[in-house]
């Protein structure tokens, strides 16, 4: 570069990053004038390609129309992004953790909370359902509904009728009436909450003669709560809860998962499909799939895996685009151990599985890992109220 006479060098550098900033300026008033003029349908068409991440970056720009169209009903109910996870930070400030579909973390958020002595490990994540989670203190015995995304929470009325030992919570929406429900379970009673409607109603009983299998939430489905239990014969089988019609029905499973109640057993949804997962031999994983759904007759088996003997239960997240199956396995229960997660190569399952934790979550936290897929949806809009803001806390 020629330096002219009388000029410094420094001098010269500062015209050049003004004319650089003078161009950014440009680039940015000529693209703020054309998302200004988009009419409002592309711009929401464009909104829903991107990410959660982005979409949370738009939300922070200076541009009061691009915050107003993201946090509109209309494009809340459009976006659907790719699910996350969603676990309990393994300190005892009662934080939780959001990460995106590459599983990095997106924020966190405190408990919603009246008991300061209350710890993250008597918080359990019931279930999540289009976005919203349901969170359960098991010491109080208070259901919280939250949208993190909204940074919004609601505290349910409480339960009388409660069996902290053997029962199990589910949440879920109905198929028809789109009413957001959490039911309650124990061996003799069923009880119904309609987020909205502000009383809890009990439903004809389970037959007494049924058994639950595990203390572990209900996995929401097509319209329908499904979890395990055994009969007096000690016959396995899973218990499908319809959320519109409170009809219960049940399916049969494959017979190697269905003549021993004490090995693990589990249900998942991946992909829109009910799994059935079970640990044989205290070390052989295997994972059927429902490929018809409500046949009982069509389970496809889709994994099969070994994990260290040590371990006798692991938590099943996701399946990968390319097919990987993401787990969880657990420390010891109700201690500050902490879950590691895995990814299993369906193509190599046969062999010994080469475990590779996944680096950036390697921390420690809860076992209460679960999926979770954001929605910018308030909680006002499904019929809340006494809607309350959440701690919310950036990376």
């Amino acid at each position: 570069m020629m330096i002219l006479e009388g000029d410094s060098g420094c001098g010269i550098m500062n015209k050049i990053a003004k004319k650089g900033r003078l161009s950014a300026r440009k680039e940015t008033k000529l693209r703020d004038v054309l998302f200004a003029n988009l009419p409002e349908e592309i711009t929401i068409e464009i909104l829903r390609r991107l990410t959660i991440r982005h979409v949370m970056t738009c939300k922070c720009v200076l541009r009061k129309s691009w915050r107003d169209l993201i946090e509109g009903e209309d494009f809340g109910m459009s976006y659907t992004p790719k699910p996350g996870l969603f676990f309990v930070y393994g300190d005892m400030e009662m934080q939780y953790v959001v990460c995106d579909e590459a599983l990095k973390p997106l924020f966190r958020f405190g408990s919603p909370s009246h008991n300061q002595f209350s710890t993250a490990h008597y918080r359990v994540i019931v279930a999540s359902a289009n976005g919203f989670l349901s969170i359960w203190d098991q010491r109080d015995n208070i259901l919280f509904i939250c949208n993190p995304m909204t940074r919004e929470h609601v505290e349910l009325p409480r339960l009388s009728k409660y069996n902290k030992v053997c029962s199990f919570w589910g949440f879920g929406v109905s198929k028809t009436s789109s009413q957001y429900k959490i039911v309650y379970v124990d061996k003799d009673s069923c009880w119904v909450y309609t987020l909205g409607t502000g009383l809890w109603r009990s439903i004809e009983a389970i037959d007494p003669c049924i058994f639950l299998l595990g203390f572990d939430s209900a996995a929401f489905l097509n319209g329908n709560l499904h979890w395990l239990t055994y009969d007096s014969k000690e016959n396995i089988f899973i218990c499908c809860f319809d959320l519109e019609t409170d009809i219960f029905t049940r399916f049969s499973l494959p017979c190697e998962f269905s003549d021993d109640i004490s090995s693990y057993k589990r249900i998942y949804i991946f992909e829109g499909r009910l799994y059935l997962c079970g640990i044989l031999d205290w070390c052989r994983v295997v994972l059927r799939m429902m490929n018809s759904y409500g046949d009982d007759n069509s389970w496809i088996k889709e994994y099969s895996f070994d994990i260290p003997g040590v371990y006798s239960r692991m938590r099943g997240l996701k399946v990968l685009v390319n097919g990987e199956l993401l787990i969880a396995i657990p420390g010891l229960y109700m201690c500050t151990t902490h879950d590691r997660l895995f990814f299993i190569d369906p193509k190599n399952t046969e062999a010994p599985v080469a475990y590779k934790t996944y680096g950036d979550l390697e921390q420690n936290y809860s076992s209460n890992i679960a999926t979770y897929t954001p929605s910018l949806i308030s909680l006002t809009t499904i019929g809340c109220h006494n809607v309350q803001p959440l701690n919310f806390l950036y990376y």
